[in-house]
C-alpha cells in the first residue's frame, strides 16, 4: 500500500509518493497555476498523485491515504484553508476535494507544522523527545513536535514564532504587536536592514551599487570581511538567539532545528544564535540548548504530509 504527500506553495507544488514505511519513493514538482482560484491547483495535485501512483504501476485500491502541506490560516478541523494572503485561495475545502477524487482519508496540516512533523520523527530531530522547528526565511515560522505529536494550540496558533517579541519598544508589526523576532533575523528584514545601512553609508561596500540587496548577499559581504554585512547579520542572529532562549525557557526541548534559506549560512548562524540563547535564558538551563540544521532540504514538506497521513489518519 502507498501513501501520498502533497506541498502546495505558492510557487510550487511538490508531491511524493511512499510505502508504509515513509521513505520516498518517487517525487513530482510543478509550478502553482496563478490566481486565486483553486481549482486549477487541485486539479495539477491530483493529476501529480495520479502519476506517482502510476509510475510504481499501482491503482487507487493500493493508495491508503493522502496528507497535504499548504500555507495558511487553515481551518484543520474542517479541513479547509480558510485565506492564503499571497495567493488569493479563501475558503477552499482541501480535504473533501481529495476525498471525493480519491475515496481515501485526507489529513491537512500547516506547512510549517509538516516540516516540524517531519525533521523531528524522520530527520535532525529523529531520537528527541521534544524539537522545536523554525523556519527562517522570508519570514520566520515553526512547529513544535512532542512524544511525537505536534503541538498546535487550543485554537491551531501554536509555532507562530516569528513573532515572538524580541523588544517591546520596537517597530509595529503587521501582526499587530511590537519588535517581533521576525521584524530582524528574517531574509526579508535583514536585507532590509542592509540596504538602509548601505544607503546611508555611500560608495564603497560590499554592497555598494548594488540595486538589490537580498539576505545571501549580506550572507556573501559577511564571507568577504565586510564590517556593514557583519553588524547587520551580527544584530539578526542575536535577535533570533533572543527568541530562542525564550522558546527554551518556555519548551525546554531536546533540540531546536533550523531549515528554510537563511539557514543556508549554518555556520554563520549557529554560534552567535546559541551564545545569544545561552545568554538570555535561565543560566542553569542554558547549557542544555542544543541547535542542528534541518535534513530533509526540498523533501521535508512531502515528507512530513506522508508521515502525518500515515500516522495519524
Amino acid at each position: 500500500m502507498y501513501w501520498a504527500g502533497i506541498d502546495i506553495g505558492g510557487t510550487k507544488i511538490a508531491a511524493s509518493i511512499a510505502a508504509d514505511d515513509a521513505v520516498i519513493l518517487g517525487t513530482v514538482r510543478r509550478a502553482t497555476p496563478p490566481g486565486a482560484d483553486f481549482s486549477p491547483v487541485f486539479e495539477a495535485a491530483a493529476a501529480m498523485v495520479g502519476e506517482l501512483l502510476a509510475a510504481r504501476g499501482a491503482t487507487l485500491k493500493e493508495l491508503s491515504g493522502i496528507g497535504i502541506s499548504c500555507p495558511g490560516p487553515l481551518d484543520l478541523a474542517a479541513g479547509s484553508i480558510v485565506q492564503v494572503a499571497t495567493t488569493g485561495w479563501r475558503e477552499v475545502p482541501v480535504r473533501r476535494l481529495f476525498e471525493e477524487r480519491f475515496g481515501v482519508p485526507v489529513r491537512l496540516e500547516n506547512d510549517a507544522n509538516a516540516a516540524a512533523y517531519a525533521e523531528a520523527r524522520a530527520g535532525a530531530g529523529r531520537g528527541c523527545g521534544t524539537v522545536v522547528y523554525l523556519t527562517v526565511s522570508t519570514g520566520i515560522g515553526g512547529g513544535i513536535c512532542s512524544g511525537g505529536r505536534l503541538l498546535e494550540g487550543a485554537h491551531g496558533f501554536a509555532g507562530e514564532f516569528g513573532h515572538v517579541t524580541v523588544d517591546p519598544d520596537g517597530p509595529p508589526c503587521p501582526c499587530g504587536g511590537r519588535g517581533c523576532v521576525q521584524l530582524y533575523a528574517s531574509g526579508s528584514s535583514i536585507a532590509r536592514r542592509a540596504r538602509e545601512l548601505a544607503a546611508k553609508a555611500g560608495p564603497g561596500g560590499f554592497l555598494a551599487g548594488k540595486k538589490e540587496v537580498t539576505a545571501y548577499d549580506v550572507e556573501c559581504g559577511v564571507r568577504a570581511g565586510d564590517r556593514l554585512c557583519a553588524g547587520v547579520w551580527d544584530a539578526a542572529m542575536r535577535k533570533l538567539g533572543i527568541a530562542v532562549g525564550i522558546l527554551n525557557q518556555v519548551l525546554d526541548p531536546d533540540l531546536f532545528v533550523f531549515g528554510g534559506g537563511v539557514s543556508n549560512a549554518w555556520d554563520l548562524m549557529e554560534g552567535p544564535v546559541l551564545a545569544s540563547a545561552r545568554r538570555y535564558c535561565y543560566t542553569d538551563t542554558a547549557h542544555h540548548i542544543r541547535l542542528a540544521r534541518a535534513q530533509l532540504g526540498g523533501l521535508v514538506g512531502t515528507t512530513g504530509a506522508i508521515l502525518l497521513a500515515r500516522d495519524l489518519l
